[in-house]
């Protein structure tokens, strides 16, 4: 895990979409679904062009949920807090995060994306005499490090036209808790793959964004 989130910080630092040619800003909407984890996210980034490459930096919410599975505890285990824990997620959680891409052939580039930091929230329950409730703070710290909730994805886009492009590939993401009992607290996570597709808007908006010339 720890190889996969390096590699894609990594190419979200330093690579970005040509297909996105000059625009300033865009709006995103992604669906990723296995039988056993989905999650929806919308996203608006700035992008800044450097010839052939560009950087991207922006918000994403993203809602995580699924069937319940079984999340690994990365702190103290006890009677109370087991090694492993089955949690049905109910998460959202809002990050700053950093894209990139690459151009490939004609219309298509190919690139990634990754949360920084944020916040989570989402429905608390118990399990037991355990309390289980969503890791408030979000922080990119690479594989089981990794505090809250956060979102990533390698994507092949196709442009559509001067404002819309398809994205589809693969959302890698991880979604924790915090469990307490008998006055102890440790984090639990998770990690899921799954597909997606994303549809991206980058038409003219009032706050002086233009079109990229011909």
């Amino acid at each position: 895990m720890i190889g996969i989130r390096t590699s894609l910080a990594f190419v979200a630092f330093s690579l970005a979409p040509a297909a996105a040619g000059a625009q300033q800003l865009d709006l995103d909407g992604s669906w990723g679904y296995t039988s056993e984890a989905w999650r929806a996210a919308v996203s608006s980034q700035w992008h800044l062009r450097a010839g052939h490459l560009s950087l991207g930096a922006g918000l994403r919410l993203t809602r995580y949920a699924g069937r319940e599975a079984t999340y690994r505890n990365q702190g103290e285990v006890s009677a109370a807090l087991p090694a492993t824990l089955p949690i049905d997620p109910d998460v959202w959680g809002l990050n700053l995060m950093v894209s990139g891409a690459v151009p490939l052939v004609g219309p298509v580039g190919a690139g990634a994306n990754i949360d920084l930091l944020g916040f989570a929230a989402g429905s608390s329950r118990r399990s037991g005499t355990a309390v289980v409730e969503p890791a408030r703070g979000s922080l990119l710290l690479y594989g089981d490090n990794d505090r809250g909730s956060l979102n990533s994805e390698f994507f092949v886009m196709v442009r559509l036209g001067s404002a819309v492009g398809l994205r589809g590939g693969m959302s890698h993401y991880v979604v924790g808790y915090h469990v307490s009992s008998g006055g102890i607290t440790t984090r639990y996570l998770r990690f899921d793959t799954v597909p997606f597709i994303a549809i991206r808007w980058a038409g003219r908006w009032p706050l002086g964004w233009r079109r990229p010339s011909r």
